[in-house]
């Protein structure tokens, strides 16, 4: 049965509407996944300034709270990333014929590269206050005198807050190498789909030039009949004027 390619029958419109409405899914899901994971690293970082503003005592009361609260964090952040690699990697898999969809999946993929360098830059953090906290019990308990505990207590306030002024510069460095990134993988993306573009371009090119010849042997042929039949009606035309004039 002749099909007509202009347009799409029922089956290819209901497989590429179940498509979309696949994708759509996905989408939300990765989407409710980087709003999650936005938020809990929000409330980390505040958490963090809070404990970073807190004179030396406060900050020893508040240790164990901080220490307790943001370990739970970490871990939703970990299976956060986790989950929102694992369902990019099948969007890769299952979407990335389409051009539109295999560029927005890229822009997720860079999104969630920055999320992986921020989250490292959070347990780095996270270890380096218990190592300090747990530094200060130790000094704590093995100084006698008072003036040698503040010193030490002072020395260490010090330390930590020459850590956090690193770890600032450090997370900006990183955020503009996570743009550059970003920016990379996007534009590799659409050079992949201009070059599939390019390459269904010339495949057209080349398949029109394979029946080339063809098309100009028939075109050839028709010019020669349509010779044939204007000399034959000539003739027939004379002969009918010569047979017209005979008579009369």
């Amino acid at each position: 049965m002749k099909k007509n390619y202009g347009f799409l029958d029922d089956d290819e419109k209901l497989n590429e509407n179940s498509e979309s409405i696949r994708y759509r899914e996905y989408k939300k899901n990765i989407r409710n996944i980087q709003i999650n994971f936005e938020q809990i690293l929000s409330e980390f970082k505040e958490s963090l300034n809070y404990y970073e503003n807190n004179s030396p005592k406060q900050k020893d009361h508040y240790i164990h709270e901080f220490l307790l609260n943001n370990k739970k964090k970490i871990e939703e952040l970990e299976n956060l990333h986790k989950n929102g690699i694992q369902n990019l990697d099948i969007m890769k898999n299952y979407f990335s014929h389409n051009s539109t969809y295999a560029i927005e999946i890229a822009r997720y993929l860079s999104i969630f590269d920055k999320f992986k360098i921020q989250l490292q830059n959070v347990k780095n953090t996270y270890d380096k206050i218990c190592l300090h906290n747990s530094n200060s019990n130790k000094n704590s308990n093995n100084n006698i005198y008072k003036k040698k505990e503040f010193s030490s207590r002072f020395t260490n306030n010090n330390d930590i807050d020459q850590v956090f002024k690193e770890r600032y510069a450090l997370e900006y460095s990183i955020s503009e190498l996570g743009n550059i990134i970003s920016v990379g993988q996007e534009t590799n993306v659409k050079l992949k789909v201009q070059n599939y573009n390019v390459m269904h371009q010339l495949k057209k090119i080349n398949f029109i030039n394979n029946y080339l010849p063809q098309i100009q042997r028939i075109l050839k042929n028709i010019k020669n009949y349509n010779m044939k039949k204007t000399i034959i009606l000539s003739v027939i035309i004379a002969l009918c004027i010569f047979v017209f004039f005979m008579i009369r």
